[in-house]
């Protein structure tokens, strides 16, 4: 049977069914015993007990930081030789380890990440000087474009319930921004859930029979979504100044979307929420920063976090970026100078409302370490996390995530 390790609120680690997805993305084969912990939240010394895809005998282990991955001599902490019992179970005392992330390397081929005191992780923001400045100039000029909707039925997704539209409306620095929204037929006012998208993600519909008691709006910011033309890449656009940098304009649209459903008739603005999944991760901490309005906030494995670490750990997006930027001859200080304007651990701070974050500990896209750089700097004390430590990134496949989100968000909705 298919396992993973759920995080609960006593932060005991239980073994439930897994789902398919983030079990694929585990190089590991059947995880673990009653009690088996790769997430420890207590303090020292470790013990690592699991079931290893490895032969038994004799192998060598070694535990790396994650902050060293991409090192071109990664930081080894613990290296000692260990068995695998004939169960495929193994066994290693830990010690005493710092809190953050690590990689196990086992032989020559297994590798799976652990995690230490996740809320412990330091990544101090490095706002520059001028951030609240710029920001605030930046929504003043935002403030200034007159919200004119384009509305577009999609008879396909509606029916005697709820009328999804496409919508299509002006942002900061003539972008345009937009989605598809889901809007209750009935009079009334209500509640209303943002579903900001994933670094290119496909453009998708609402059952109008699904959630007939709230208006979903699944945004679009520029370029993406439903205004996406064969585009694959927009992380490195603009990249010689602040002024012209992609999120700029992309995280003035996710804050317009407040803006847009806030101005519905049938929207209660008391009730706004916001969910999205690595880059709607990022957007939906964002919104949240931007505009109070957002009540709650469930961001699944969240980007644009801590640039800087995020480039000794995993090579894609961060070397994406230092390629057009060597392209276009940028120094590194300079770059990370400009990327620090839109580096979400800087937005943390200014957060109040409430948030549930889930992160996967296998994640090779978006990083535990760059998940906890946000988490840890947010301005509000009402949060939680939620871990599926087999799983990678795709924790939007994940049903467990789904209903603790949603039983989240049910008490603003």
């Amino acid at each position: 049977m298919k396992k993973y390790f759920l995080l609960i609120p006593a932060l005991i680690l239980v073994l439930l069914p897994a789902g398919p997805a983030c079990k694929r993305q585990s190089r590991l084969a059947e995880t673990g015993l009653p009690g088996q912990e790769w997430l420890f939240t207590g303090n020292g010394p470790y013990k690592l007990t699991t079931k290893v895809e490895a032969a038994p005998g004799p192998a060598a282990f070694e535990l790396v930081t994650d902050l060293s991955l991409m090192a071109e001599t990664p930081e080894v902490v613990l290296s000692r030789n260990v068995e695998i019992r004939s169960d495929s179970t193994l066994t290693v005392r830990l010690g005493a380890l710092k809190p953050g992330f690590y990689q196990v390397r086992l032989r020559d081929s297994v590798r799976w990440n652990i995690g230490v005191r996740p809320e412990a992780v330091v990544s101090a923001p490095d706002p520059q000087p001028d951030f609240d400045a710029f920001w605030a100039q930046t929504l003043a000029e935002l403030a200034e474009v007159p919200l004119d909707v384009e509305w577009t039925e999609i008879p396909l997704y509606s029916n005697e319930l709820r009328t999804c539209y496409e919508v299509r409306y002006p942002s900061w620095g003539g972008g345009v921004s937009g989605g598809i929204i889901s809007i209750p037929n009935a009079e009334g006012k209500y509640p209303v859930c943002l579903q900001y998208m994933g670094y290119g993600a496909p453009v998708y519909y609402f059952d109008p029979n699904a959630a007939a008691d709230r208006i979903e709006f699944a945004v679009s910011i520029r370029d993406q979504g439903i205004f996406k033309e064969g585009q694959d890449r927009w992380i490195d656009r603009g990249l010689s100044d602040k002024e012209t940098f992609y999120y700029r304009g992309a995280f003035c649209d996710a804050k317009r979307a407040v803006d847009f459903v806030a101005s519905l008739d049938k929207a209660d603005p008391e009730r706004i929420v916001a969910i999205g999944e690595s880059q709607g991760g990022a957007l939906t901490f964002v919104a949240a920063a931007l505009d109070a309005r957002i009540r709650a906030a469930a961001p699944a494995v969240p980007f644009l976090g801590d640039y800087p670490d995020y480039a000794k750990i995993v090579w894609w997006p961060v070397h994406e970026v230092f390629e057009q930027a060597d392209a276009e001859g940028i120094d590194r200080a300079d770059l990370f100078r400009m990327l620090s304007y839109f580096d979400v651990k800087n937005f943390a701070p200014r957060i109040s409302c409430p948030v549930y974050m889930s992160f996967g500990l296998q994640d090779p896209t978006c990083p535990p370490h760059t998940n906890f750089a946000i988490y840890n700097n947010l301005g509000t004390e009402n949060r939680r996390y939620y871990c599926v430590p087999t799983c990678g990134h795709a924790m939007w496949m994940e049903p467990s995530w789904s209903a603790e989100r949603d039983a989240f968000l049910a008490e603003y909705l």
